[in-house]
């Protein structure tokens, strides 16, 4: 017992110092975009969601509901819906209750470095994609990392106004198929695509990288920098008076991102185990949990000898049980009730011996014919002990103890002579 509690004492303090290491080790960055509400890493949506939470006067939430289940459960107020991404890749019934939702006045705001077809045909916009790299931040030091200039393009709410922000972040230019109406926002806002944000990357060479698309009464905003939404993009410099200003297009309505869009995968989960999972203190620490118990069950589970028990043969129990029911009947003093439970069982005796039916009054002559070749006994005496005890076995007729002894002596007579 003493050498299992130094056992028990040693796993633990091994695991507290292992603890203490993994949590004052510098933490590793996973500098993969997942757009998820409970991700705290750089390409995560934890600190865009907080933000805009505290900050969005008509208020704001995210869900995991498809454009349809959105439509389903308000299909009346209009809403804003933002979609975090890297490849909006929407199914036909996505496109199309999307479109039927900004048709009544809702303002869906999509940020993705691709638009899929479906949606792309619809607009007549597409973008060309532009793929990541966590490796051009990791290998290059920030501060002399180039930067670009993200151009907003004056309107009657904000002037214009350039922000810096890093390459890797910048999204992909959009374009226009075939002849569309275009102005920019300071033009009539009747016009079908108005002109949010471009960015200068060369001389005379201004890509477009936000747009609104005018649907109904809604409209539909695309923008191609969904890395600025991140935790990351989010701090870095100015991006924040960028991204308030896309959301102001989304009017006074209450907004809900969703994360239907993005992989399952990337989708955290705020359960106890998938945190300890995503920290590698906590994740190591429950490996050396799981390793410690198995090692204890292993070297606890010797065989150890135990007094055998000794088992005794069952008793007899059923005089008891005898003795018990009559006392009951006994008390309850209800003799007819006895003898009409004695009867059923003496009822189903004959059934299966005889095979006679004594409850079949239609066939007394038969049934007693039967009973008497098969007993022996007299058919006139047998004939009267089935008129006599009839009417209690009915209930018009109560008896008291002596009458009860008669009829269950008579019974196990008739039994026993079969």
């Amino acid at each position: 017992m003493k050498g299992s509690r130094l056992f028990i004492v040693g796993i633990v303090i091994m695991l507290l110092v292992i603890f203490a290491i993994e949590y004052r080790m510098p933490k590793k960055f996973v500098w993969n975009p997942t757009f998820a509400h409970y991700d705290e890493q750089p390409l995560g949506a934890r600190l865009l969601d907080s933000l805009f939470a505290t900050s969005l006067p008509s208020g704001y939430r995210t869900s995991r509901e498809t454009f349809y289940m959105l439509n389903q459960n308000d299909s009346v107020s209009p809403i804003g819906i933002v979609v975090l991404t890297e490849h909006a890749d929407f199914s036909e019934l996505d496109v199309n209750t999307l479109l039927s939702m900004a048709h009544r006045g809702c303002r869906i705001l999509i940020a993705a470095a691709d638009f899929g077809y479906r949606l792309s045909d619809t607009l007549h916009i597409r973008s060309g994609y532009k793929h990541f790299s966590a490796r051009s931040l990791l290998e290059y030091n920030p501060d002399n990392f180039t930067k670009e200039s993200l151009c907003w393009i004056g309107d009657s709410l904000y002037p214009a106004a350039a922000y810096p922000i890093f390459r890797p972040f910048s999204g992909s230019a959009l374009h226009f198929n075939g002849s569309q109406h275009i102005s920019r926002l300071n033009r009539e806002d009747s016009l079908h695509i108005r002109l949010l944000a471009e960015k200068d990357l060369y001389r005379n060479n201004h890509p477009l990288i936000a747009v609104a698309r005018s649907w109904g009464k809604g409209e539909i905003i695309l923008s191609s920098t969904p890395l600025l939404f991140t935790n990351y993009g989010v701090i870095e410099g100015n991006t924040s008076a960028y991204l308030f200003r896309l959301m102001a297009q989304l009017g006074n309505l209450p907004v809900v991102r969703t994360e239907a869009y993005i992989p399952l995968s990337a989708q955290a989960s705020p359960s106890p185990l998938r945190y300890l999972l995503e920290h590698p203190p906590l994740r190591w620490a429950l490996y050396l949990c799981m390793l410690a118990i198995v090692l204890f069950m292993f070297f606890t589970a010797r065989r150890r000898v135990r007094p055998i028990p000794m088992i005794r043969p069952p008793q007899n129990r059923q005089l008891e049980f005898i003795e018990l029911i009559g006392t009951l009947y006994s008390q309850k003093k209800d003799p007819a009730d006895l003898v009409r439970k004695k009867f059923t069982y003496f009822a189903e005796t004959l059934r299966r011996e005889v095979q006679v039916d004594i409850d079949d009054v239609t066939q007394d002559s038969h049934t007693i014919e039967r009973l008497a070749r098969k007993t022996g006994m007299d058919a006139a005496r047998l004939e009267t002990f089935v008129r006599r005890i009839r009417p209690v076995i009915y209930g018009a007729q109560s008896i008291d103890t002596d009458a009860m002894k008669r009829f269950i002596d008579e019974m196990n007579n008739i039994i026993n002579h079969i």
